[in-house]
């Protein structure tokens, strides 16, 4: 292996949404047991047998699986995933997971580092093409965008340099709070693509291309960016919301409390 390893950073402080907590009575989704064993659980295992993870830190208010280190929740996801910069140098990576990806596999973790590595970029996040998703999850709901290359949908990884997310504190801070509003979010993206992002859904998706996206993404973050296109699906499949776990319930899945 001639590429270092990645210190990862399991995100775990989120709270269950009121419609999922209503169903398993479980306050913090990480802790939803899938088939015997917590999400939380299940993308840590992945993550530690993947071989290209050196450590990895669970950031929330939750007992880590052994073989972790240990984050405090901050209340604030932006402040989460901050914190985490303190564990490396500048130039080296970071691998961000959320624990609420509970099929997420050692073979889909390493396929994503290796590829994301050998690109030479400074962050590196994966796009799945939607018609994989319902193949292999039917039913499942997913965020997509229909793009000149075809209709993806994101992955809940990311491998960045712990120096990029430190210099651009102030944008993450801006981005996240401007996540529920259009026209907040317009300001920070520009016009250019938000424009292209209209004319894609209600034109042609043809108006819309990766690399228009890619660019962007590299002008905001002042830092070199590569999507890694994956055949992997658990990497996008988050258990979130009452939707998500009725599919798993109709599917045949063993879902409960701990």
């Amino acid at each position: 292996m001639n590429s270092p390893l990645v210190t990862a950073v399991v995100l775990a402080g989120g709270k269950t949404k009121p419609d999922l907590l209503a169903l398993t009575g479980v306050s913090n989704r990480a802790l939803l047991q899938i088939e015997g064993e917590t999400m939380l659980a299940r993308v840590v295992h992945a993550l530690q047998e993947s071989a290209w993870v050196e450590k990895v830190y669970v950031v929330g208010d939750v007992t880590p699986p052994d073989g972790c280190g240990s984050l405090p929740d901050t209340g604030d996801f932006v402040e989460n995933v901050l914190q985490a910069t303190s564990l490396v140098a500048d130039e080296q990576y970071l691998l961000y997971a959320t624990a609420d990806t509970p099929f997420l596999t050692s073979q889909a973790v390493a396929d994503f580092v290796s590829r994301a590595l050998r690109s030479g970029a400074e962050m590196c996040y994966p796009i799945i093409p939607l018609e994989l998703c319902a193949q292999r999850f039917p039913n499942m709901p997913r965020t997509a965008l229909s793009l000149r290359e075809g209709t993806f949908t994101g992955g809940n990884l990311l491998l960045i340099r712990a120096g990029v997310v430190r210099r651009q504190a102030d944008l993450l801070r801006r981005a996240f709070s401007a996540r529920k509003s259009v026209w907040a979010l317009a300001k920070i993206l520009g016009a250019s693509i938000i424009l292209r992002v209209v004319l894609a859904k209600l034109v042609s998706p043809k108006l819309l291309s990766v690399e228009h996206i890619k660019r962007r993404v590299e002008q905001l973050m002042g830092a070199t960016a590569q999507e890694i296109v994956t055949d992997y699906v658990e990497i996008g499949v988050d258990i979130d919301r009452a939707e998500h776990l009725k599919v798993l319930v109709e599917s045949g899945y063993r879902v409960g409390q701990p």
